[in-house]
């Protein structure tokens, strides 16, 4: 966003916070990263034991696969510059659906049972959901775009277990 042509879109966690959207911003916020739901993945749900990768004896609790659902509201009071932005995050997002390590937050493995990248789709949610969720968070109706991460995994706190098959 930060090389769109003829106009700047500064992208840094003070412009570009993880909230919802309020009149409590500050006036650097360009635009808010909100999420509004989260899922649990249901493909990969109910999967096996996987073996420890340190010690193949031993089996550990698959990590938890989740969806996240992100809105993303431009928030300047100029539509022209909100329709670029959200163009801008659409277009880098066709580009690059996927992404590796954050800068700083390595994304790992959930010790093998997790893919070593994120995927952002576009969330093709109505028109009567999206006016549901502000009504929800008590705001007028605003260009946004409904963003989906997956599959994000979180491990279990369950310490690896010896088991006499694999699998069980």
């Amino acid at each position: 966003m930060s090389s769109a042509p003829d106009i700047d879109f500064p992208v840094t966690a003070e412009t570009l916070p993880l909230a919802p959207p309020s009149d409590e911003l500050s006036s650097d916020v360009v635009a808010v990263l909100y999420l509004y739901h989260i899922e649990i993945d249901p493909h990969l749900r109910n999967r096996k034991l996987i073996p420890d990768s340190a010690d193949p004896s031993l089996m550990i609790k698959p990590p938890l696969p989740l969806q996240l659902r992100f809105l993303f509201v431009p928030l300047s009071t100029d539509d022209d510059r909100n329709q670029l932005m959200l163009g801008r995050v659409l277009q880098h997002f066709h580009d690059t659906p996927s992404f590796r390590p954050i800068p700083g937050s390595p994304l790992g493995t959930s010790r093998g049972g997790a893919p070593a990248q994120l995927r952002v789709r576009f969330d093709l949610t109505s028109y009567q959901d999206l006016a549901q969720l502000w009504s929800g968070l008590s705001r007028p109706f605003r260009l946004s775009a409904g963003l989906l991460v997956d599959i994000v995994t979180i491990d279990s706190a369950w310490p690896p277990k010896k088991c006499l098959a694999p699998g069980r």
